[in-house]
């Protein structure tokens, strides 16, 4: 599968907006399927993929559709250029080079650093100065 992220839009074939039935249909069954929602606002249903190193998420609603991604797939590719395993330096300069600016950054509890840019929903996450994940929305 191709997994190359479209800002806002989504990744490879997969766009946001697409039933859980469109995805599997797509790129076949999950490895795994999570279903969160006792203690969240909003319940949502995670095909996890660990093949392809890919997480899709689905709020729950009246139509239940494709509303985030989450990805650690060293084949991940973002304006031409793979992303994990690299350094936050080179995603702050990749991001500001294809003029996406608004950065915010937070040492999260469990140690990651996120590094966010919210005009387009997107975070990444960074252990010791490596991306090890990136997760966007629309």
């Amino acid at each position: 599968m191709d997994l190359e992220i479209n800002l806002k839009k989504g990744i490879g074939k997969l766009e946001f907006g697409l039933s859980i039935e469109d995805v599997i249909k797509e790129i076949g069954s999950p490895s795994d399927v999570e279903e969160l929602g006792e203690d969240i606002d909003r319940p949502t249903t995670i095909l996890h993929y660990d093949q392809l190193g890919l997480s899709l998420f689905f709020e729950i609603s009246a139509c239940t559709k494709l509303s985030c991604i989450d990805l650690d797939s060293k084949n991940a590719i973002l304006f031409g250029k793979k992303i994990i395993g690299s350094c936050s330096k080179d995603i702050e300069e990749l991001m500001e080079k294809n003029k996406i600016s608004n950065v915010t950054k937070e040492k999260e509890d469990w140690g990651e650093l996120r590094i966010s840019f919210e005009d387009y929903s997107i975070d990444f996450y960074f252990i010791d100065d490596e991306l090890v994940s990136a997760t966007f929305g629309k």
